[in-house]
């Protein structure tokens, strides 16, 4: 068999990353109770849709305002709306647009003080004040607002523009499906990624998602060296459960208290100790929010306050152990993401599955059982069990934050699992396979490197996520025969590959972007 396989081409293609490497070296390098409870994403729909009157359109100094390019929805920090263009009295600006419910917000959030906002050129906002303004007199112009140092530019105060009134809008838009952006958000790639047709788009897709997976395992080879299998892959294990907001915090926390500490703490703790709320206790301690200043103990139950008090106690008695000091509480974020996605839950996720993996390591108990699962006589290398890989690393729904997203908050209804299947999927995808390829070719292995590189290329039900829809829409116009070519992980590993070689170094600027050029000319 290893013969057969010896004949096998490579599993990964290098042909996107060859052009792409070749290509750069020759190109020219918010939270808060409001008074009207109107959600600022609504604001954010009628800015995208441009649901205002056709003629009219004003600055809140009086200037004729006109929306050239309302901006590309932005899901990352910063401004709301990148790389917009708008007309004030005839003269052209290019920037951001920044979006609130009330316009005071900007100074209540600091945008002032941030450098990410200093390219807006135009502030958006229903309203200028929270409460009644104060009516002007008769006979007096009203002072034109002074304009904030060192911000944006402009201000539009929308209610007075809108096609619609608020409530209505605020029922008829679809927040579940947005952004659904507009034909004028396609990219100027669609047209040349529309004309290659779906064979050279899916040799595009496989090789720029092959592009992925050697970028990844360029960035674990020297970590592999020096600090060994398991500790960088508890490391990136860590930073896929801190994405996307918490993903450096978690590597900090993987590399205060490393894989060889904890297995040295459970090891010389007392026989019978719960080894899950022990590691628990050394994780929370390490990352600074072992404190839970926030939890009034006198309203738990007798079991959360005896799991509190025994976390605590732990900690003082173990910390010795930590070679590192313990992070901030300021190097967590809480805002902009799913509660179940807050570091608590990931955190104990992670302290289970150390737990779970103690004897042999978590990177080698999955390389055991994947190998396990390579049938060596099948046409394709894998049984179907392998399919089960995926599943690998969810934790059940087991403990106090089965129940809890916060320290002290709510009971949930119905226990939830701390590491669910796509967040279980996403670490074998953007961690096992790069670094199983580099252990199968450091072991000389053909046919385990043959089954990670078809694990890459297993198919599943299409992905739905809010990142994705952007890039169905904005790069394949959501042609159904287009978007079906993401039916496996390589092919949306590639189409995300691309958007970062070029999308996100243009700052999804199209004006500026030399990519669909270099379709028509390479791809087409």
């Amino acid at each position: 068999m290893e013969n057969k396989m010896t004949a096998v081409k490579p599993v990964l293609s290098d042909a996107y990353l060859k052009f792409t490497n070749l290509y750069f070296q020759s190109a020219v390098e918010e939270n808060g109770e409001e008074e009207i409870k109107i959600p600022e994403k609504v604001i954010r729909c009628i800015w995208n849709d441009q649901i205002f009157k056709d003629t009219g359109l004003a600055t809140t100094d009086g200037e004729t305002l006109e929306v050239i390019f309302p901006g590309y929805w932005n899901f990352g920090p910063g401004p709301d709306f990148k790389s917009a263009a708008i007309k004030v009295k005839d003269k052209l600006y290019e920037g951001d647009v920044e979006l609130h419910v009330y316009g005071a917000d900007w100074k209540a959030h600091k945008h002032s003080e941030n450098a990410d906002y200093d390219d807006v050129i135009l502030h958006v906002f229903m309203w200028k004040n929270r409460g009644k303004e104060k009516a002007v007199a008769p006979g007096i112009t009203p002072k034109k607002s002074r304009r904030i140092a060192g911000a944006h530019i402009f201000d539009l105060e929308v209610k007075n523009f809108l096609k619609k009134g608020l409530l209505q809008l605020n029922d008829e838009l679809d927040f579940d499906n947005y952004p659904i952006l507009n034909n004028i958000n396609h990219g100027l790639c669609n047209g040349p990624l529309t004309r290659m047709g779906k064979p050279k788009l899916e040799r595009l897709l496989n090789a720029a998602g092959d592009a992925r997976i050697f970028t990844k395992m360029e960035r674990y080879h020297d970590r592999i060296i020096s600090r060994g299998y398991e500790q960088t892959f508890y490391e990136g294990l860590a930073e896929a459960l801190g994405y996307p907001n918490n993903k450096e915090p978690f590597h900090e926390l993987a590399e205060n208290l490393p894989v060889k500490v904890v297995k040295q703490i459970l090891t010389d703790a007392p026989t019978g100790e719960d080894k899950t709320v022990l590691t628990q206790a050394m994780l929370f301690g390490a990352a600074g929010l072992i404190g839970f200043k926030s939890v009034d103990t006198r309203s738990l139950t007798p079991s959360d306050q005896k799991y509190f008090k025994k976390i605590q106690g732990l900690w003082e008695q173990y910390k010795g152990y930590c070679p590192g000091s313990p992070m901030a509480l300021k190097q967590w974020k809480f805002g902009g993401m799913r509660p179940a996605n807050y570091p608590y839950r990931r955190i104990a996720g992670l302290s289970r599955l150390l737990t779970r993996h103690l004897e042999r390591g978590i990177f080698n108990d999955f390389l055991k059982y994947f190998q396990s699962a390579i049938s060596l006589p099948g046409d394709k290398g894998y049984t179907l069990s392998t399919r089960q890989s995926f599943s690998f690393f969810c934790v059940e729904a087991k403990g106090y934050w089965a129940r809890h997203y916060t320290p002290g908050g709510k009971v949930l209804k119905n226990p939830q699992q701390l590491i669910g299947q796509d967040r279980s999927r996403d670490i074998t995808v953007n961690i096992c396979i790069p670094l199983g390829i580099i252990y199968a070719k450091a072991s000389k292995s053909i046919p385990l490197e043959s089954a990670f590189g078809l694990l890459f290329q297993t198919e599943k039900k299409p992905t739905d996520n809010k990142w994705l829809r952007f890039m169905k829409h904005y790069l394949l116009g959501n042609n159904k025969d287009m978007v079906a070519l993401l039916n496996n992980d390589k092919r949306t590993q590639g189409m995300m590959q691309v958007y970062q070689d070029f999308c996100t170094k243009n700052k999804n600027n199209c004006l500026r972007c030399k990519f669909p050029g270099v379709v028509e000319k390479y791809f087409s």
